[in-house]
């Protein structure tokens, strides 16, 4: 339906479609922008033969658990708006890295609790030292006030679809 006129007409439609330009999409943007943010933080952690076999999903699980102890899986995934799958997958891998444990919940024996490990918390105290070059990097063609706004606004749009 056509936003100013609530028309549906096929030739509204034709018309819409011929002013379709992808490189225009905030989708195909706010994707290339992501390729961009972890090409730099390919780059940033390039020089540590550790620090370069985590991926920037990986790092935002380190991140908030660095941050926070005895998460649950459901609270982790919250946190790093991350799906029950992907994560699951990635905890498999860190566990096999060595870098957090998964446990029964004392409080509630029904939940799983996941912690960093002692290699796992000294890594992602490496990774964090080094985290802001990449927003530094990703961000360098904007304006300090640019910059402000850009992350205002994503604010905004991550809270208006996720509440």
């Amino acid at each position: 339906m056509d936003d100013a006129t609530g028309s549906d007409q096929p030739q509204d439609r034709r018309l819409r479609a011929e002013r379709y330009h992808l490189q225009s999409q905030v989708g195909f943007q706010l994707r290339v922008a992501s390729q961009i943010a972890i090409e730099q933080f390919s780059q940033v952690y390039a020089d540590d033969a550790e620090t370069a076999k985590i991926t920037t999903s990986q790092f935002a699980v380190l991140a908030v658990l660095w941050e926070a102890s005895d998460l649950s899986q459901k609270e982790l995934a919250r946190r790093t708006s991350m799906d029950m799958p992907t994560l699951n997958g990635l905890l498999k891998r860190l566990l096999s890295k060595g870098l957090v444990t998964i446990a029964t919940s004392r409080a509630d024996k029904r939940y799983r609790v996941i912690n960093l490990t002692d290699t796992g918390r000294a890594l992602a105290e490496r990774l964090r030292a080094r985290g802001h070059l990449v927003t530094e990097r990703v961000l360098q063609p904007l304006s300090d006030k640019e910059q402000t706004e850009l992350g205002q606004l994503l604010t905004r749009l991550i809270q208006g679809h996720r509440g």
